[in-house]
């Protein structure tokens, strides 16, 4: 979250990270545009009409939420007294499907509730003991309730427009797409979803292996850039006796070109590595995020997301891994002790430039591969 607090109506964004509503709204007053930068990734999110509240609800986060929540409550409630989850009263009896403790008066209203009336209610210390041996799950057995219409269920799914919807959804706004119900079609697309996971799980790895290499070829430049300093002092000391003025001169010159073509290649593996992080985060965070869902949603939450997830797999497997030079961590120090009466030679600082390409999902650039030499004058 943005407020590091527990989330409050949560969106989802197509990156597929996860911000209350209220936040984002905040957010994106800052930025002024429709289109804004996901806060954790960066990937732009292009606004309609609705704003942010036309962004899809994250229905696996909210019952995730609850779950954990009422495990907590469950673990922590006195054998003595349960109370009722509806008016606080003692509870003595419970809801299977609810999985709520009512006292005697709210499990009659539970009983004769038009969306309640065929579900299971037994005894307080039945329930708890089969919400406290039972394995946690945020799997709903019952879809949520259409936001835009009272008492109707989620259970159809709309292929036209990849959407959950209502049965009043789909003769009022869906007659004319392809629709089903949605308990139908989930199965099919947890076999997509876990096909496209078994896809990234490689690109992972690789870009692991870059960003290990990344932190290879700097640590190698900053042991060899502190090499060829320490080579330049041994050089500079060697000619102080004879010319000291020009040659501490002349050594500061050379130190500050090392400075500059170390921070030059600094910043081109910063580049990279930034780059290489941000896709493996985005990527990392994805599959996780698929995984949860595939795993342990419902198949309302499965549906709910799955345009989402798909678009955004593809997108971050179509990413390239950065192609990290060899040579990015090559410099060195030529030193040079003929004295030259017109001036102070120590030697020369010898590196190579880099072209630059765009790099990975996130459109960050660094380097790819190296170019033509670059050689510097001596000094």
């Amino acid at each position: 979250t943005i407020c590091l607090e527990p989330f409050k109506d949560p969106k989802v964004l197509p990156c597929l990270h996860t911000f209350c509503k209220g936040c984002l709204e905040k957010f994106i007053e800052k930025q002024g545009e429709v289109k804004f930068p996901c806060p954790t990734c960066q990937t732009e999110t292009l606004l309609t009409g609705g704003g942010v509240a036309g962004l899809k609800d994250n229905f696996f986060v909210l019952s995730l939420r609850d779950t954990v929540e009422a495990h907590k409550n469950l673990a922590g409630m006195n054998d003595d007294k349960v109370l009722c989850d509806v008016c606080e009263e003692e509870a003595s009896q419970g809801c299977v499907e609810c999985e709520e403790f009512l006292c005697e008066e709210c499990a009659r209203v539970h009983c004769r509730a038009k969306r309640t009336r065929g579900h299971q209610v037994i005894g307080v210390a039945e329930l708890k003991e089969q919400l406290t041996t039972k394995t946690p799950s945020v799997k709903s057995k019952s879809p949520p309730i259409c936001p835009k219409h009272d008492d109707e269920k989620l259970k159809f799914y709309c292929e036209t427009c990849q959407n959950p919807i209502c049965r009043d959804c789909a003769v009022l706004q869906h007659k004319d797409h392809k629709y089903g119900y949605l308990a139908d079609v989930v199965g099919d697309v947890r076999v997509k979803i876990t096909s496209k996971l078994k896809a990234a799980m490689p690109k992972i790895v690789e870009y692991r292996h870059a960003s290990s290499a990344v932190a290879k070829k700097q640590a190698e430049l900053d042991n060899r850039s502190k090499k060829a300093a320490d080579d330049i002092d041994a050089a500079a000391e060697k000619e102080i006796k004879y010319f000291i003025g020009l040659v501490r001169h002349k050594q500061t010159e050379l130190k500050e070109k090392l400075a500059a073509v170390t921070a030059a290649r600094s910043k081109q593996l910063s580049a990279t590595a930034d780059s290489v992080e941000s896709t493996l985060g985005c990527l990392s965070s994805t599959v996780d995020f698929s995984q949860k869902v595939a795993e342990h949603g419902s198949d309302f939450d499965v549906m709910n997301v799955y345009s989402d997830v798909t678009a955004r797999l593809e997108s971050l497997l179509k990413g390239q891994i950065p192609d990290i030079p060899d040579d990015i961590s090559y410099v060195m120090f030529v030193s040079c002790t003929e004295r030259d009466r017109k001036g102070i030679v120590l030697g020369n600082i010898v590196d190579q430039r880099m072209k630059f390409s765009t790099l990975g999902a996130t459109g960050r650039q660094g380097p790819t591969t190296l170019g033509d030499h670059y050689r510097g004058q001596d000094h």
